[in-house]
């Protein structure tokens, strides 16, 4: 019988100099004797590469054959797509129209793919005023809903998503377990069935509630960037970033894609 392979993903902050790209792409869009060809660089090729095994173990799970498929692929993307123009950091494309229009290179045969795709507003550091520019991607790749919280029920499972939740951002930490007591509460309050699974992003780090609570879970997804200079600035002491999406496949969670590893920006140990 038919099931929901359900592709979570998050935190692409396209337009990123240490962010998901495409081989090539096009800047300085505004005027035609301007513009220029791009090619992605060594960060962008490695998390380029993850993104694609990424959509193909999707594909494979959901049984697509040319323009077949057993399973239908439904597509969440959690916010903050592109990078924006913020913190004062030179390492992104600077004008938004080029960041937008690489979001729609990128992102659009993922949503085509889908059979039903959801969008969650992120950060207006990235997203422009309002969500403005968030909104108008979502628009332009056909979302099926996009808003600040979605909640959906697929495969008899209810899932809950916000962008913006609390993490613990050291190992030894978690924040979700607490994450699950606040939402469950708030929907009993509400008069609803809690959700089964609560879904966060943002952070950039996964943490999962695992069992630690009886009525749900909580996972904050990882994303797709790399460490940016501001990043190191406000957490230094860490040396990994946590690369990859999740899937459910028929209601149960399938983090083997979770965690991607050996990013190129990760520390070398010289011996002198």
């Amino acid at each position: 019988m038919a099931h929901t392979i359900l592709a979570i993903i998050g935190d692409t902050h396209i337009g990123g100099s240490t962010a998901i790209a495409p081989p090539t792409f096009e800047i300085h869009n505004e005027d035609t004797n301007e513009a220029q060809i791009v090619h992605h660089n060594k960060i962008q090729a490695w998390l380029w590469n993850n993104w694609l095994e990424y959509w193909e173990y999707v594909k494979t799970l959901a049984g697509v054959r040319g323009k077949h498929r057993k399973n239908r692929i439904v597509v969440v993307h959690m916010g903050d797509i592109i990078d924006g123009n913020h913190h004062g950091t030179m390492q992104i494309i600077q004008d938004v129209g080029d960041q937008m229009l690489i979001a729609l290179d990128v992102l659009q045969t993922v949503f085509d793919m889908a059979d039903l795709s959801y969008g969650i507003l992120g950060t207006e550091l990235h997203a422009g005023k309002s969500n403005g520019q968030e909104v108008a991607i979502y628009k332009s790749l056909g979302a099926t809903d996009y808003n600040q919280h979605l909640a959906l029920e697929v495969d008899d499972k209810i899932h809950d998503f916000v962008h913006h939740r609390r993490a613990g951002l050291r190992p030894w930490t978690s924040a979700a377990a607490g994450i699950v007591t606040e939402v469950v509460n708030s929907y009993a309050q509400a008069g609803m069935q809690s959700p089964h699974f609560i879904w966060g992003a943002h952070n950039h780090v996964i943490d999962d509630s695992g069992n630690k609570h009886r009525r749900g879970r909580a996972i904050i997804i990882p994303s797709w960037q790399l460490r940016t200079t501001y990043g190191y600035r406000v957490s230094s002491n860490s040396l990994l970033t946590d690369i990859g999406g999740y899937i459910v496949n028929n209601g149960v969670v399938d983090d083997s894609r979770s965690r991607y590893l050996a990013e190129p920006d990760s520390i070398k140990v010289t011996k002198i």
